[in-house]
């Protein structure tokens, strides 16, 4: 039918039904959105364009890093949800056909942000129209620091450590290692350690009930 591409061609004409207007990401298209695109003048410098390979949009890569942020989520993750999230897709302004970048290309930005000193463009941006707005008091004091971060690392206990060690170590041997060559329990492994993922999002509780329960399984095995 002709009107097929038309209702299924943007995430606007889909999304309407499924976020209410005080949706998170509603807001965060209406409000934070363009904000971000506001600092695209700034962000230029961080490119060459003369030189290397087509750049994924600045805008784009400065809004997954705030919404990564926003649900803690690590950058393959992060990815996984411009893919896939029907309401990511709506607060970034992207086509549903659009699809995700390499998770690497994350890291290369936040180097790119250091290195130029712009690191806190987003922040600024954000602070300056959140005052504007009325919902910052200007001239406050308020305390930023890597607390939260700090916090998250400590919820992990050691056996959860070297479980993510085994999953990003067999990830890279998978890439590198024939199907041939690899050895008859390597199933069992990818399984557990691969596609088994762990939730970083949980409580903790839940963490300390999956690590006693990996625990359990390791030694019942061994």
């Amino acid at each position: 039918m002709d009107s097929q591409p038309t209702l299924f061609g943007s995430v606007p004409s889909v999304a309407g039904a499924l976020f209410s207007e005080d949706d998170r990401y509603r807001l965060f298209a209406r409000k934070v959105w363009p904000v971000l695109a506001g600092t695209r003048a700034a962000l230029e410098k961080c490119y060459c364009p003369d030189n290397g390979r087509p750049g994924v949009e600045p805008v784009l890569l400065m809004g997954v890093l705030v919404l990564q942020f926003l649900e803690r989520l690590p950058d393959r993750q992060a990815l996984e949800m411009v893919k896939y999230h029907l309401g990511w897709k709506l607060a970034l302004n992207l086509e549903l056909e659009q699809k995700a970048f390499h998770p690497t290309v994350l890291c290369y930005f936040r180097q790119r942000l250091v290195e130029n000193e712009i690191a806190g463009t987003a922040f600024r941006a954000v602070l300056d129209a959140l005052q504007e707005e009325g919902l910052v008091a200007k001239r406050t004091r308020q305390r930023l620091d890597s607390t939260h971060v700090i916090g998250l690392v400590a919820r992990l206990s050691t056996l959860d450590c070297i479980r993510e060690t085994l999953r990003l170590a067999l990830e890279e041997l998978g890439e590198a290692l024939p199907e041939k060559e690899r050895p008859d329990f390597w199933p069992l492994l990818w399984e557990r350690y691969v596609e088994n993922k762990l939730d970083y999002k949980s409580a903790e509780a839940v963490l300390r009930a999956a690590s006693r329960s990996r625990r359990e399984k390791i030694f019942a095995c061994s």
